[in-house]
């Protein structure tokens, strides 16, 4: 019905004679149809492309709860709503970012800057309905994080598509619900692929950069393209200027929301292969190569010694994509799941070839190996022998019996009899335990270690890779 109608209907009969009014009820509705149109006419594909995926974005804040220092007092009952005017309880909300619904089932994606350190998190749809949130689990190194809505219903969601579709100079959808006061909405192309970026101490590579202008409080947030697809989780804004943004990749994004949901963390695929990083000019000789990443190891039953590969081999592509250093290895390692097989593109000396590798996830009798490779030192248990000796020797733990020469870990300080009583954020009881953490720092780019030392401990950040 055109908004005009019942306006009229409201209107006093002693107002305009019969005549009038009936004449001015034709005149409407016989022009309000044309002005109904116009609006959808004037809209844009990009305006469309906005009313169709904006209820799946929404603003992410936290509440908190404020002291009153009259809390519990007779000035509080006296005089309470001096000091919550806006009967909040004495909370007070702030917003952190924005986050896209990716499942009808209240599953919501969103950077892990957003919400580190929030411990009640909220999500505000626009028009402005909040709903509580619960953090499923968080991706530091790809900067993600899955939320789940505590509501019980179906909700509209976005649905990922191949970054491996987008195309340099393509029109990108940048959309953002900052501090829930509605949709914002920045236009651009994308203007690079595979970016790194460095906030803080981190290092984030395979990043789509576009010169959309983000908004503040947009972070985690939809970068879609012109149908309407998730093409990527809006992640940084670059500090020295307006009109450059970032967005982790949509196979990423997938790749670690699913994991999240399924194992609580992010399992990296494995292929068995340890690598470096070379240059153009130590490249195969003859070859011209731009660089690649060259096989210092091949796992001793692994997917790529079952595919033929070996020590020496210089990796220059995998899927569609170049690899021209470890870290463009890396990253296309972390795109992979578990069964995923990919075509992987070397060089043995002159000659160029091409295998199938199936990714598997990484076998934990491995453990001892793969530290040994990666950091330069060997473990073992704390024997009873050994314990009766050194009384000093904490409850639990693995012992240091080696440190290779010019290692990571000698480099870092580590000395044969030190205990690893931590990696990362698990407790490291023996070596049994120890094989149930190794394989979750595969594919990160450095391990936290705990360390005790005598009667004193201490942590250790080592880098991996």
């Amino acid at each position: 019905m055109p908004p005009a109608l019942p306006q009229l209907a409201r209107v006093s009969p002693g107002i305009f004679p019969p005549f009038a009014a009936r004449a001015a009820f034709v005149v409407l509705a016989l022009t309000a149809p044309a002005s109904a149109e116009e609006p959808a006419a004037r809209i844009s594909p990009i305006g469309q492309v906005v009313r169709k995926t904006a209820p799946a974005v929404v603003s992410i804040s936290t509440e908190e709860k404020l002291e009153n220092p009259f809390h519990g007092s007779f000035l509080q009952s006296v005089f309470g709503n001096l000091f919550d005017p806006e009967g909040t309880g004495g909370r007070s909300s702030n917003s952190l970012g924005s986050g896209i619904v990716i499942d009808e089932r209240g599953y919501i994606l969103t950077n892990e800057h957003v919400v580190l350190r929030a411990s009640r998190l909220y999500v505000s749809f626009p028009g402005g309905r909040k709903i509580r949130a619960e953090v499923i689990g968080t991706d530091p190194a790809s900067d993600l994080a899955l939320l789940k809505m505590e509501e019980r219903r179906k909700f509209s969601s976005l649905a990922f598509v191949l970054s491996s579709d987008l195309a340099m100079g393509e029109t990108v959808i940048a959309i953002g619900n900052p501090a829930g006061q509605g949709i914002a909405v920045t236009t651009g192309v994308v203007s690079a692929m595979g970016r790194q970026v460095q906030a803080g101490e981190r290092i984030y590579t395979d990043f789509i950069q576009t010169d959309a202008s983000v908004p503040s409080g947009s972070s985690g947030g939809p970068l879609l393209n012109m149908r309407g697809d998730l093409i990527g989780v809006i992640t940084a804004i670059h500090s020295e200027g307006p009109g450059v943004g970032f967005a982790v990749p949509a196979d990423r994004a997938r790749k670690v929301s699913e994991d999240l949901l399924r194992y609580g963390e992010v399992r990296m695929a494995w292929l068995g292969l340890d690598v470096r990083s070379v240059a153009a000019e130590v490249g195969p000789e003859g070859a011209g190569l731009p660089g690649g990443a060259a096989v210092r190891r091949v796992y001793p039953g692994s997917p790529a010694e079952r595919a033929g590969l070996a020590a020496g081999d210089v990796i220059v592509g995998m899927g569609t994509g170049a690899i021209s250093n470890h870290p463009d290895f890396d990253t296309a390692v972390g795109r992979l799941k578990t069964g995923d097989t990919v075509p992987v593109t070397y060089y043995r000396e002159t000659e160029s070839r091409i295998v199938a590798v199936t990714a598997v996830d990484f076998p934990p009798e491995l453990a001892e190996a793969y530290l040994s490779d990666q950091i330069g030192v060997e473990l073992a248990d704390i024997s009873p022998s050994l314990r009766s000796q050194s009384p000093q020797l904490p409850a639990d733990g693995v012992i240091v019996t080696r440190v290779r020469a010019r290692s990571r870990a000698a480099a870092t300080g580590l000395e044969e009899g030190d205990v690893i009583r931590q990696i990362n954020d698990l407790p490291i009881h023996d070596m049994s335990s120890l094989r149930v953490a190794i394989p979750r720092t595969v594919g990160r780019g450095s391990i936290l270690m705990k360390v005790a030392r005598g009667r004193n401990s201490y942590y250790v950040t080592l880098e991996l890779g």
